[in-house]
């Protein structure tokens, strides 16, 4: 007599499941952890490769930022000719702007603050994304005028109890007084930009040079415009600003490459815990194996009573790889829900924003059903190998 049909056998593995133990619950905890270590590892190394580019994004990943270092002592030239010849550099396919920076005292109805003056070209704008709250920015007609636009930090620390200044009113910078153009809305500091927009009044580069006669260019900034790369537009930056300041010492930043690099970190990182997954997971399939293979042994009388009425060999494998599957199975989904719950926990604690990886689901489940099903498949062969004889033996 054969068994009724894969129904039987479904259901036979699944009783017999309920029925096996504490052995099973230990087999059963190896399996949730292996697969919960793969899903919450990928989902951790997806979401810190979606945090590194977002912390680029608002500045955006086709801006470079070239640093003049003068490594050869005192530089006296003056301010303006180092943004003419800046002015003058050909560089298709990119928007740039010089940068110098000095620190001041603004003062607004005897109250003083100490702030970042920067001065800038009206280009910026499109290149460090400075939005307007109030006002406007700077434009072409404020070359030689003194006109500040103010950071949001420095407008509202200058204002009577919290209340930042508004356009048209005049702040004293050092000896001179500006008329205030515009003022920021509030801006998080970027990990590449050299300007702090909260703490800086923005200027013209007259206007930087009337408060401090000793600035120079620090930093230039550049915007790549398609379809040019920002490795090509590194190159062309590099070139000319080496050959346009021979005294001074250009450094490059490229957010691309350092997205790459973190990118590249991120998946070292991610291989070697995945590899402990796999290694967790390799563990919970020989605590299967050893679960079926002592299941297979206290059932030997069940089994030769099966195969005595008509079971063949392989319903006798079926039933006993069903139920390997029917454990992996309860550990591989139990295992993705609680991966998915540490990967928010971690996203969470480190602020970032939480987005779920869509292989990780299906490859965690996968391996981790395959690794049951392979870690059942030789206990399972075992048990259908044996005849009615060996299995109504008494030892």
């Amino acid at each position: 007599m054969r068994l009724a049909g894969s129904r039987q056998v479904v259901g036979d593995a699944i009783d017999t499941f309920r029925t096996l133990g504490k052995r099973t619950v230990l087999a059963l905890l190896g399996i949730v952890i292996g697969s919960a270590s793969i899903v919450a590892i990928l989902n951790i190394g997806f979401n810190a490769g979606q945090e590194a580019t977002r912390i680029f994004h608002d500045m955006g990943v086709d801006t470079l930022v070239a640093s003049l270092n003068n490594d050869r002592g005192v530089d006296d030239s003056l301010l303006s000719t180092e943004v003419e010849k800046i002015r003058s550099l050909n560089l298709p396919g990119l928007v740039i702007s010089p940068v110098a920076q000095v620190s001041v005292k603004l003062t607004f109805n005897h109250h003083p603050v100490d702030a970042r003056a920067v001065g800038v070209e009206p280009a910026v704008t499109s290149i460090l994304k400075l939005p307007i709250r109030r006002g406007r920015f700077l434009h072409a007609l404020d070359t030689a005028e003194n006109v500040v636009v103010l950071g949001h930090a420095v407008a509202t620390s200058l204002g009577d109890r919290g209340i930042a200044v508004e356009p048209g009113e005049w702040v004293r910078i050092n000896t001179y007084l500006f008329r205030v153009a515009g003022v920021l809305q509030p801006a998080e500091a970027s990990m590449i930009s050299p300007v702090l927009t909260d703490h800086s009044v923005f200027m013209p580069f007259a206007a930087l040079a009337r408060v401090a006669q000793s600035s120079n260019v620090s930093t230039v900034l550049a915007r790549v415009l398609p379809p040019l790369d920002s490795s090509e537009g590194a190159s062309r930056v590099f070139e000319g600003l080496s050959h346009a300041f021979k005294t001074r010492r250009v450094e490059m930043t490229v957010p691309q490459q350092m997205i790459d690099a973190m990118a590249r970190q991120n998946k070292t990182f991610e291989y070697l815990l995945l590899a402990l997954g796999v290694i967790t997971l390799v563990g919970a399939g020989v605590a299967v194996m050893n679960v079926m293979y002592m299941n297979v042994c206290e059932r030997r009388n069940e089994i030769g009573l099966r195969m005595a009425i008509g079971a063949r060999g392989q319903d006798i494998r079926n039933l006993f790889l069903i139920e390997a599957l029917a454990l992996s199975a309860m550990g591989a989904l139990s295992g993705a829900c609680l991966g998915i719950v540490l990967a928010w926990l971690y996203a969470v604690i480190s602020q970032w924003t939480f987005e779920l990886s869509m292989v990780s689901i299906p490859l965690g489940v996968g391996s981790t059903l395959l690794v049951g099903v392979l870690s059942g498949l030789k206990p399972a062969l075992a048990a259908s190998r044996l005849t009615p004889v060996e299995a109504l033996r008494v030892y």
